[in-house]
């Protein structure tokens, strides 16, 4: 499913757009999962699926996001939960792994879009960007039921993010990585995205006007092409030959 032999960085991002659409891969497999994701994706990742595909192709690698839901019943089939007659609210989500060069130029990018909270690490843990507090979560899914107080189900928690950025980044190697012969040119291009990529989550807190994070990060990858900086640009250069890296 993830690649039989991977040459370049793009072949990687293949993987996350053939898991997203559903499409078969180039060795004509189905990705039904992925190192971060178990289970084929959630109904409501349904209602992001081409933007999701679109941005993985180009490098953003997503490995969580939901859409942003304004008041819709509980009982609503791709969006709904909890007890009926309720409604139901959401804050749009991005979560990806990024290059270092897309990082830059996302963070130039973020001071146009004030009402976007941000949170971005490296592997090491020594670059940890954020608008946020470090320590106030923040509510992106809750609940209005009858006679019940508004139910909060899942927070962005500054604190469990920064540690579960420690096992995002472990996956590369022990799931992925770990298929290849420790020579080859597929092991080197999953270790170099696992320790030169940036985990980010992204949460638009406008949930009313709608989501605002595809515009945002296509911004960011717009301005790289126009710049004729490839989102793989920094990866890729210092990545060596197949030849090169041969045993």
């Amino acid at each position: 499913m993830w690649g039989e032999e991977l040459n370049c960085p793009e072949d990687v991002f293949h993987v996350f757009e053939c898991y997203l659409t559903g499409n078969k891969n180039k060795n004509g497999v189905k990705v039904t999962s992925l190192p971060w994701n178990d289970d084929e994706l959630a109904m409501e990742t349904s209602l992001l699926t081409q933007q999701l595909a679109a941005i993985n192709r180009r490098g953003v690698l997503t490995i969580n996001s939901q859409p942003a839901v304004n008041g819709r019943s509980s009982s609503d089939p791709v969006v709904g939960w909890g007890e009926k007659g309720g409604f139901v609210y959401q804050k749009a989500y991005l979560e990806f792994f990024c290059s270092p060069s897309f990082m830059r130029a996302l963070m130039t990018v973020l001071v146009d879009y004030p009402q976007v909270n941000y949170h971005i690490v490296n592997r090491q843990g020594t670059e940890n960007m954020t608008n946020c507090d470090s320590y106030q979560p923040i509510a992106v899914t809750w609940g209005v039921f009858p006679g019940m107080e508004i139910i909060q189900p899942t927070v962005v928690d500054p604190v469990s993010f920064h540690i579960w950025k420690d096992e995002a980044f472990m996956l590369w190697g022990t799931h992925w990585a770990s298929l290849y012969s420790p020579e080859s040119t597929s092991h080197h291009i999953i270790s170099h995205i696992q320790n030169t990529y940036y985990l980010v989550n992204l949460v638009d807190n406008d949930f009313v006007t709608g989501n605002v994070l595809f515009q945002l990060v296509n911004k960011v990858l717009d301005g790289m092409s126009k710049a004729s900086s490839p989102t793989t640009e920094t990866d890729q250069n210092s990545l060596p030959s197949s030849s090169s890296s041969s045993s």
